[in-house]
């Protein structure tokens, strides 16, 4: 067997002159028993990089492989056996290295792409959800203020009468009694010409608090008209429908309103009652008829009282 010395200067010198100057990171070459030889680096010429364990890993990894690689914290080792020298040549990458050269600068710009194309993404998802919200809301405005009159917040006509078909219905199947009350304010025209329509505008959205407020829960009341409200309640019976009307006729003449400065009033109600009660008849259009009918009749017997039959 043939033995030749090397002094350790020597192979560092062979070895960072056999390395492409434009490659990063450390060479060191190690025996068949990773025992250490030389580095590249001048800093490391005598002693290695890696504790005993991390070398337990490297020689690990390297029992079935002549070439490969090991993640190490933040450096990436990668190794090559050497085909006439019997030992291997490690390269170590650290991290720093890593991001100056060409793949540390593409990774950088990748993720500052995939930074900006994330940002943008999470942009455009926080206005298009803006956007639907504020167009759920604004269908749900446009929605109220088709189904409400909005100066008394009650339901309108076209939505009173939409609201009572399928209620009357529902009634003559489970035959349920079906009532109808008409409302209208007395001497409202007189209010407007003395006080402004301001103050008219204040007496009907006073009236109509007090209205609803005096209602039963499934109870539906709407404004039909000027001056004119109908109440639907499903379920009660003629005799109860005038309990309730009494009740709105009381709450609307009980106390007195301000409509102007050091100016208050004390507003009244005709009230006509109906039900499907008197004739098996389930047609809102009649009942509220025949209602308005009593209502009128009311009226013409003083005014400020409830009718709920033909004879006032």
């Amino acid at each position: 067997m043939l033995g030749m010395s090397i002094p350790v200067r020597t192979m560092q010198q062979f070895l960072r002159n056999a390395i492409d100057k434009n490659l990063d990171g450390e060479y060191q070459l190690y025996d068949s028993k990773l025992r250490f030889l030389t580095s590249s680096n001048p800093d490391h010429p005598t002693g290695n990089i890696f504790d005993p364990r991390e070398l337990a890993l490297l020689a690990q990894a390297m029992e079935h492989d002549t070439r490969g690689g090991i993640r190490m914290d933040s450096r990436y080792v990668s190794w090559e056996r050497l085909d006439h020298f019997d030992g291997v040549l490690v390269r170590v990458h650290t991290l720093s290295e890593g991001v100056r050269g060409d793949f540390g600068s593409i990774s950088i710009a990748l993720t500052l792409l995939w930074a900006l194309f994330t940002t943008m993404l999470l942009i455009s998802w926080y206005v298009i959800r803006r956007m639907v919200s504020n167009m759920y809301v604004l269908q749900s405005s446009l929605q109220w203020q088709a189904w409400h009159d909005t100066l008394t917040r009650l339901y309108n006509r076209g939505a009173l009468f939409e609201k009572a078909r399928p209620l009357a219905k529902l009634c003559q199947t489970h035959q349920h009694p079906f009532s109808v009350i008409q409302v209208d304010l007395d001497h409202f025209k007189a209010i407007n010409d003395r006080f402004s329509h301001q103050a008219g505008d204040r007496v009907l959205s006073h009236a109509a608090g007090l209205i609803s407020s005096s209602l039963r829960a499934q109870d539906v009341a709407g404004r039909v008209g000027g001056e004119e409200f109908c109440v639907i309640l499903p379920g009660a019976s003629l005799t109860e429908a005038a309990e309730v009307a009494e009740r709105i006729r009381l709450k609307l003449n009980e106390k007195e309103m301000l409509i102007a400065k050091s100016t208050t009033i004390r507003i009244s109600a005709s009230l006509g009652v109906s039900s499907s009660e008197e004739a098996g008849d389930y047609d809102f259009e009649q009942l509220q008829s025949l209602a308005d009918r009593r209502l009128y009749l009311a009226k013409q017997a003083g005014r400020n009282r409830v009718c709920a039959s033909d004879n006032a």
